[in-house]
């Protein structure tokens, strides 16, 4: 009766209160684990830019450890055969031109710390202008839900061709180009063919330069909760990204209209157009090691979260273009290229980093 007595003991008292124990430190163990840890998310996340970024994110984790990372993209653009850029990497399905936001608010309400925008419909310069407006579409959205459900960053990767226009402009010399100087949408090549063949950057630019504004809009409103930093990138290509891959189309040859000839992309001679703005593009190469370091720097950023922190000047506080303001910084993202009309000291001064490639060099 003893030993009966005992047994019942152990069965009703002891051991379940040992697997507690084992379950609460196990539970324990995890949540110390992922204490502090962000979540990030990354839209058009499969392409060039949002891979490369995600693959360094988790592979280079802070002190705090390894961010979990959902990429967003278009169903469409999944192959389910191919490999996510790293295999901590969370491929989330998701159509940000869709009118029924409520999948996008319910990964965002989930406790994403960043967002950090790529997402385009067509992200090359022959881009039409219906491509245009989706792609405004697909940063309205993004924007706004993640003002709804409180995202402290929204990082939206702008272009160097909202100041396009400044290519050609003689006026205008090296270090000239500031993130506050007045937009100059579109790239025109000078020569007629490759125009045809590439496009001319106009509307594809004026999306990028509508989310600029729209970020500055909802950080002058939300910006004590949600911050935006817009980085203008220079031409990061695919992979290696090396200067010596970059041409005056500016774009890879899949993406480049078909020319009156039949050729898409005909490199058999260089035309003295050709020649002149290779230049340009070769001045506005951002190198992989600069574009990572950019974008790490802008998720942790401070953002002024009022009107005073952002100016002390009173004709700044009149200036329509002023990239420092309330819940918005704007900046250039180019490498450090030779003679390149580009300015990067705000760069320098606001994210802290000090570009380290030449494309010229």
């Amino acid at each position: 009766h003893q030993r009966t007595t005992l047994v019942y003991f152990l069965l009703l008292y002891i051991i379940p209160t040992k697997v507690a124990a084992l379950i609460f430190y196990r539970s324990l163990d995890i949540m110390t684990k992922n204490a502090g840890r962000r979540t990030i998310v990354i839209t058009g996340g499969l392409g060039n830019l949002g891979s490369k970024l995600c693959r360094h994110l988790l592979s280079s984790p802070s002190s705090v450890g390894a961010p979990k990372v959902i990429l967003l993209e278009h169903p469409n653009f999944i192959d389910s055969n191919k490999p996510a850029p790293h295999p901590d990497a969370t491929i989330v399905p998701c159509d940000l031109g869709s009118p029924n936001l409520n999948e996008l608010e319910a990964i965002l309400s989930d406790g994403v710390d960043t967002v950090i925008h790529f997402s385009a419909v067509n992200p090359y310069p022959n881009a039409t202008w219906g491509e245009s407006a989706q792609s405004m579409d697909h940063t309205f959205n993004i924007f706004q839900m993640s003002v709804k459900c409180h995202v402290r960053r929204v990082i939206l990767a702008s272009s160097n061709h909202v100041m396009g226009g400044y290519k050609d402009d003689t006026s205008f010399g090296p270090s000239s180009v500031h993130p506050d100087s007045p937009p100059n949408v579109g790239t025109v090549p000078l020569d007629p063919n490759t125009l045809k063949i590439s496009g001319d950057a106009k509307a594809y630019a004026a999306a990028k330069l509508a989310g600029e504004r729209m970020a500055m809009t909802l950080g002058s409103i939300y910006g004590d909760t949600t911050s935006f930093v817009v980085l203008r990138i220079g031409w990061c290509q695919p992979g290696e990204n090396l200067p010596d891959t970059l041409c005056a189309a500016g774009s890879p040859p899949e993406f480049l209209l078909e020319a009156e000839d039949g050729n898409a992309n005909n490199n058999a001679g260089m035309s003295e157009g050709d020649a002149k703005d290779e230049i340009w593009f070769k001045q506005m190469w951002l190198s992989n090691r600069d574009y990572l370091q950019y974008f790490e720097a802008a998720i942790d950023l401070s953002v002024p979260t009022s009107e005073t922190d952002a100016s002390t000047i009173e004709n700044e506080m009149k200036h329509v273009h002023r990239h420092e303001r309330k819940g918005f910084i704007l900046v250039n993202a180019m490498s450090a290229n030779r003679d390149a009309k580009w300015n990067l000291d705000e760069t320098k001064r606001l994210l802290g980093v000090v570009s380290q490639d030449d494309s010229l060099a």
